[in-house]
């Protein structure tokens, strides 16, 4: 099998499995709880979704998912991107490489 050296540094987003959610179905919204950082995070329903599509999947093919379900939006990508930030930076998702290796510095405890 060969891999090529691209894929190995495309970064993947996955949930943080400790991860707690409360849908809000009225206000089409979620609460997260992360208890690693105890905090409640208020999630719209783009936030939401990109958050179930983080299945060990990338940037693009999350855009991509979205893209199917919103074909009327023009501006996935750079909405999923900064989404995706958002979520990192609160702990709700953790990145890795396509190996499926995290990148330097970075422990996932369970």
């Amino acid at each position: 099998m060969t891999v090529s050296v691209e894929s190995l540094h495309q970064t993947m987003y996955v949930q943080n499995a400790r991860l707690r959610l409360r849908p809000f179905e009225p206000w089409h919204a979620v609460m997260a709880y992360t208890p690693d950082k105890p905090a409640l995070h208020w999630l719209n329903s783009y936030s939401w979704l990109v958050l179930e599509l983080c299945e060990d999947r990338s940037l693009e093919e999350i855009s991509a998912a979205i893209a199917e379900i919103m074909p009327d939006r023009d501006d996935v990508l750079a909405s999923t991107k900064d989404c995706l930030e958002d979520l990192e930076q609160k702990g709700l998702v953790h990145t890795s490489n396509a190996a499926g290796v995290l990148p330097a510095g970075e422990e996932v405890t369970n």
